[in-house]
């Protein structure tokens, strides 16, 4: 097999893929090397990240150079969420402080950065072509293409993870799959905060506001934008025709908290789309490899964890490769069972927050909801065994 030996190969340098960089260097596991396939210029969707996030950097050694950053502050929430009335909540007793609205862009570049800064190699702009693997010399041969013509370039590596999202391409090559609990369908568009007559404290606030067909979402972005998205089930955003503006925009007018807050602001033109599906991976970890972040599992974005959980993800992804290089197996099937009880953990609290609206018992979208989560934690366990 062609092309340099690595200890440690992982396919993905967003959050997930960097904290688990990061994390091995702690443990003395410099042979690494991580693999973008993007160049980090597509901006993305901001997040909004818990005080308790700033635990998780200092683990990881970055909360200096994190909070030097700048990232604009989250002082907690509004929301109507099983009453007309607006509650709040707010981070004022947290004793690590208040939250944070991240600059995605800036803070991926940011992470990144920390992992070539520790002298660990760090490839962008290669995508994960194909993998193979060699049992009698315990290698593996990873392929990438790097730009427009497809230049093939091959790494090879004692042990591999996938930190590439959802996709799960590296896991899907040893035979996993994933599990799917649900899926949402978020449709979002962007406002200018200058346009605004009115704030409703938006600016250091997220708001969620339940209603018929699903639930919206607001939170201030870098450079004045406020994003406003909406989430419901596929069919839903179909037969209503959510995903053409006009629609969207009337949706939006019939919300009794977020409209207010919004207006006048120039209605977006464009919108933007995406899946959020509830999902396990169907073995997170096997035999010299191991999935992180989204790759492992996906969270229903009312949950709010998902850079929290691709941090700690990292985290508790370093010690199992760890072990594994020094041939114990066992952190790697303590990992594997660790991914499958927080996936467990999270759809318990997922479904006490959605049996909290009971305003519309006849809507399809809380009806499906109610319904399905008595389902999910036992049909997850068995992705955990």
């Amino acid at each position: 097999m062609s092309g340099p030996l690595y200890d440690v190969v992982i396919v993905g340098g967003g959050p997930a893929g960097c904290a688990t960089a990061i994390a091995l260097h702690q443990l003395g596991i410099t042979k690494v090397v991580v693999v973008e396939g993007s160049d980090y210029s597509r901006v993305r969707i901001g997040e909004s990240i818990p005080p308790d996030t700033r635990g998780l950097f200092s683990r990881l050694g970055l909360w200096q150079a994190f909070a030097e950053q700048n990232h604009q502050r989250c002082l907690g929430s509004y929301s109507s969420w099983g009453s007309d009335n607006l509650g709040f909540n707010d981070f004022l007793f947290n004793p690590r402080g208040h939250g944070w609205h991240l600059d995605r862009l800036s803070f991926d570049r940011f992470l990144a950065d920390e992992v070539m800064s520790r002298g660990m190699d760090f490839l962008s702009g290669a995508r994960f072509h194909q993998l193979n693997r060699n049992r009698k010399k315990g290698v593996i041969n990873i392929a990438f293409t790097e730009g427009k013509p497809g230049k093939k370039q091959q790494l090879n590596c004692r042990f591999v993870v996938d930190a590439s999202g959802r996709s799960a391409s590296v896991a899907r090559c040893f035979g996993a799959r994933f599990k799917t609990q649900d899926n949402l369908v978020c449709v979002a568009g962007f406002f200018h905060r200058q346009e605004l007559e009115t704030d409703l404290a938006l600016q250091h606030m997220t708001l969620l506001e339940a209603v018929e067909h699903g639930w919206w979402y607001s939170a201030h972005l870098p450079g004045d934008r406020i994003i406003a998205a909406f989430a419901s089930d596929g069919d839903i955003i179909l037969q209503q025709r959510l995903k053409q503006p006009e629609n969207w925009h009337r949706a939006l007018a019939q919300t009794r908290h977020l409209s207010t807050a919004l207006s006048p602001a120039k209605l977006p033109l464009r919108l933007h789309t995406w899946t959020a599906p509830s999902a396990l991976l169907n073995p997170p970890a096997g035999e010299a490899w191991l999935a992180v972040g989204d790759a492992a599992s996906c969270y229903d974005p009312i949950s709010s964890q998902g850079i929290y959980k691709a941090l700690l993800g990292g985290l508790n992804a370093a010690p199992a490769i760890a072990g594994w290089l020094k041939g114990d197996s066992r952190p790697l099937e303590h990992y594997r069972q660790s991914v499958g009880e927080a996936f467990i953990h999270y759809l318990e609290q997922r479904a006490y927050f959605y049996q909290l609206e009971q305003r519309w018992p006849q809507a399809a979208f809380w009806q499906k909801r109610r319904i399905a989560c008595g389902l999910y934690q036992g049909e997850a366990a068995t992705a955990v065994t």
